[in-house]
């Protein structure tokens, strides 16, 4: 299994777990159902239907960190999106945009480049392509500013 599918897994067990959902195991299943009939790479290439253990410590880890972290990572974008306030963003490039500013910011086996790089592939995967100069914008300029402080 590739980080690229627990990405994506992640991103929706968020996007629900936001929205009010449960965002237990029966979702993760469902999720990754999805991503094997929509063709993600890694997901076919497994003999069942749930992530290995490797995946869900990716997973968990970052549904638990967006969320501990929502306050601060919620505070940067929007200091940043200048212009944009969190309320008129598409919830699922907000969500993207969280899940790669927990990674800048508290996921150090993740280099800042890659995460942009993977929201990249998540915005043009699950939201409108042309979003996708928005969110590569603000993520840029949070990890300069990450790094700039480190």
């Amino acid at each position: 299994m590739s980080r690229t599918t627990a990405r994506a897994a992640a991103m929706q067990m968020i996007f629900e777990k936001i929205s009010g959902g449960q965002g237990g195991e029966d979702t993760l299943k469902m999720v990754y159902d999805e991503l094997r009939e929509d063709g993600l790479p890694g997901v076919t290439m497994i003999s069942r239907k749930e992530p290995d253990e490797e995946d869900r410590g990716y997973i968990t880890a970052a549904l638990e960190g967006v969320l501990a972290h929502r306050e601060e990572i919620d505070e940067m974008i929007e200091k940043t999106a200048k212009g944009w306030s969190i309320d008129r963003m598409s919830l699922v490039d907000l969500t993207i945009l969280r899940l790669a500013v927990w990674e800048i910011l508290y996921a150090d086996d993740v280099p800042g480049s890659v995460s942009i790089a993977e929201a990249m592939e998540l915005t043009e995967r699950f939201s409108d392509p042309e979003d996708k100069s928005f969110v590569n914008g603000i993520l840029g300029t949070v990890l300069r500013e990450h790094e700039a402080r480190t």
